[in-house]
């Protein structure tokens, strides 16, 4: 009896509970790729591993001190890379806490020439208790790391680390071996430092029980070698893929003499000049599905078509291909005739048809039914004026995204100065005519930005951007490409390499944040939380006085979490030390810190010293 419908649209989880431990385990480390990003996806991550018992983990994501002690905390211990030129714009708030985040992201660049598009996320966890074995979780997805809203699937497998090497995780090593080395060679920074130990732990990973009903599971990547994978051919396919190529289904459709056996579930804007067997799109009334039925979030909440699967039926077997490749040229041809090809990875589920069902049983359930619409063909859209500038400016991106950046930080009376310039020998860009260039950074709210063709173009050796204060100066910035006709704009960020930043611009940052003394309390409330009692986590939305009252008498809302802090050893002491010295005013200012806590604080600091030397 087949189990469970894999692809039933109510069968939902959330982005960030890929991230929450398993039990009596906690988070490690994790490396994740990605064809797109924003930041403030980005920023709910660390949130979700910080505070992952949290109930209001949402009013958490609106609070920039939540935030910026998640990312505090976990910088250093991510890696996330994505295609160059691919990050959105994002507003200067985020931009600001992702100064402490900046090392975690790096822009890199297929070697065929095509997009960097895997998704996945691999994440280690250490056991809470000694002499237990590690953990690993690895998703592979086709969801970007951005708040889209479209459709999307997810294949997250967790098993445990052991002696021997398991030769099924190779393809996805190789890939988390490469990617590093897939950064602009000018400016490329170093790989993380946990990435070794981590793919060694991914080599000697065995999987838990594998779901749909599968027995076997393979791994492939497309775009790092001549090798490209495809689907083993069967006696029927189905294909979910939003974005589709003539060639591509082509080639998928080769060896199935009966047309019928090829079915395809694609964007209906994709299909207007595709000849295909059977067709079906996602209904536009899918947004209506069950609405007045539901209490909380379901199908009904998607907008449009991402998720890409491939499910051949081969004898008594089914497999199931789930990944970031869609049914294009790029993703699954390989380079010929001046094609590209992209990075991609594919999963492959494999079993017996009475553990998984048929591609009837697998896909088309009754849930997913209700989704789809037959396809009616359309007349080709005609390429308008502005279609042909979005393309046009398409081309520009890809072209200024490869080029290596140095953003330059001069020091001046009361802030940095910033200049960019384009490192390296890299040839010039010329502007095509009726389009401007603009750059700016990024923690600069409503700049309209510094025209960049002189500098692209080689006319000027460096672009100054002005002044911001140390707290705001980050690597990130701002690029708006515009067409003058017809008033298409392409707007996306851009990191660069920093050169001279002084010293102090985290302890800035956090100063910028933390800039008084309720906030100060608001802080080591998310450091010592988990560790307090209820009166002491409802006591965050106090003022500044009812925290000082507090703490007068005896410092009962802190006293007791310091002190289990203290006795575990679990690090928030420590930090709580680091956080005194970095919120320390330079210039011998008004200190964040009162005297109160300091006084407090006094009696603790030398038993974490000695603990921390006896550890």
């Amino acid at each position: 009896m087949p189990v469970d419908p894999a692809f039933d649209p109510e069968n939902r989880e959330l982005y960030t509970t890929l991230m929450r431990s398993p039990d009596r385990y906690r988070f490690d480390h994790a490396v994740a790729t990605t064809y797109s990003l924003d930041f403030e996806t980005a920023l709910a991550i660390p949130i979700a591993i910080v505070f992952r018992d949290a109930e209001n983990r949402n009013e958490m994501l609106r609070s920039p001190l939540a935030l910026l002690q998640s990312v505090e905390r976990m910088a250093g211990r991510m890696a996330i890379y994505c295609d160059r030129g691919r990050i959105k714009e994002t507003r200067p708030a985020a931009a600001r806490l992702m100064a402490l985040y900046e090392k975690t992201i790096t822009e890199v660049s297929a070697p065929g020439g095509g997009a960097f598009h895997p998704k996945l996320w691999c994440i280690r966890f250490q056991p809470e208790r000694k002499g237990e074995p590690s953990r690993m979780r690895l998703a592979i997805l086709s969801r970007n790391l951005t708040n889209d809203r479209c459709w999307d699937l997810a294949l997250c497998l967790d098993g445990t680390v052991k002696e021997d090497i398991n030769k099924v995780n190779e393809p996805v090593v190789q890939l988390l071996r490469a990617v590093p080395g897939l950064a602009n060679s000018v400016t490329r920074p170093p790989a993380p430092k946990f990435l070794p130990s981590l793919l060694r732990d991914l080599q000697r990973c065995f999987w838990d029980d594998l779901p749909a009903g599968a027995t076997k599971i393979r791994f492939a990547v497309n775009g790092l070698d001549v090798g490209t994978w495809s689907p083993h051919k069967g006696e029927r396919l189905a294909i979910l893929s939003p974005f589709v190529s003539g060639d591509a289904l082509k080639h998928l459709a080769e060896g199935y003499d009966d047309p019928s056996a090829c079915q395809l579930v694609a964007r209906a804007n994709e299909l207007d000049c595709i000849n295909h067997a059977e067709i079906r799109t996602l209904d536009e009334r899918a947004t209506e599905y069950e609405e007045e039925d539901r209490d909380e979030a379901c199908s009904a909440d998607l907008d449009g078509l991402h998720a890409k699967a491939y499910l051949v039926e081969r004898g008594s077997r089914l497999q199931i291909h789930i990944g970031s490749a869609n049914a294009t040229t790029a993703a699954l041809l390989p380079i010929r005739g001046g094609r590209t090809q992209n990075v991609e990875i594919m999963a492959t589920l494999d079993g017996p048809k009475t553990r998984m069902g048929t591609i009837e049983e697998a896909l088309f359930s009754d849930g997913f039914q209700r989704l789809l619409a037959p396809y009616a063909p359309a007349e080709p859209p005609e390429q308008d004026a502005a279609a042909a500038a979005e393309k046009a400016l398409e081309k520009l991106r890809s072209k200024i995204a490869g080029l290596p950046l140095d953003l330059h930080c001069v020091q001046l009376t009361e802030a940095i100065g910033l200049e960019l310039e384009v490192a390296g020998k890299a040839p010039p860009i010329e502007i095509p005519e009726g389009v401007s260039c603009f750059v700016r950074a990024i923690t600069v709210a409503n700049e309209g930005g510094y025209d960049a063709a002189p500098l692209l173009s080689g006319m000027e050796p460096r672009k100054a951007l002005g002044a911001v204060p140390l707290g705001d100066v980050t690597r990130w910035l701002g690029m708006r490409l515009r067409d003058e006709e017809t008033g298409v704009e392409l707007a996306f960020t851009l990191g660069a390499r920093l050169i001279g930043l002084p010293d102090g611009r985290d302890a800035a940052v956090l100063r910028a944040h933390i800039a008084n003394v309720e906030n100060f309390f608001r802080y080591l409330s998310l450091l010592l939380g988990s560790l307090g009692e209820g009166s002491f986590l409802e006591s965050e939305t106090a003022g500044e006085g009812q925290w000082l009252r507090r703490l007068g008498q005896g410092g009962a809302s802190l006293l007791e979490p310091m002190v289990r802090a203290l006795s575990l050893g679990s690090g928030e002491l420590i930090e709580i030390g680091q956080l005194i010295k970095r919120l320390q005013d330079p210039d011998g200012g008004t200190s964040i810190v009162p005297e109160e806590f300091l006084k407090l604080w006094s009696s603790f600091a030398p038993l974490v010293a000695s603990k921390g030397a006896r550890q």
